[in-house]
């Protein structure tokens, strides 16, 4: 699987509801035997059909404060899928259409992407990459 089969899929939850789609994937750096190794992390989950996250869903705004303010309102609806959740992907029938991601947990479990990013900035820069 590509990310970009990821990007833009439908999302259903564990009962079959679709929950929104793909808006991001994030990946994080383990250090491997040859090197560094991305593994993939999660997945943000944009709860509108048409919304943009205009780029905050992204990472964390720490500020100016009206940055950040407009950050965490841009993405107040926007969930968190951690990578664990995802039971599978189903790729589009068509080329140029969505895939479909199937999730382990019903989407009200999933947690909102600003409590996610509250987690993220609790966590040191250095303590990102060593689990």
């Amino acid at each position: 699987m590509r990310l970009a089969d990821l990007m833009g899929a439908r999302v259903q939850d564990r009962d079959g509801r679709e929950i929104g789609h793909v808006s991001d994937v994030r990946l994080r750096e383990h250090p491997g035997p040859a090197g560094t190794v991305l593994k993939v992390e999660g997945l943000v989950v944009a709860t509108r059909d048409r919304s943009r996250l205009i780029a905050y869903d992204h990472r964390p705004v720490d500020g100016p404060w009206p940055l950040a303010r407009l950050a965490r309102w841009a993405a107040r609806n926007a969930r968190w899928a951690p990578w664990p959740t995802v039971a599978g992907h189903e790729p589009p029938g068509r080329l140029g259409d969505p895939g479909t991601v199937r999730l382990t947990v019903p989407g009200g479990e999933l947690v909102p992407l600003t409590e996610a990013h509250d987690d993220w900035n609790a966590t040191k820069p250095s303590d990102r990459g060593t689990e």
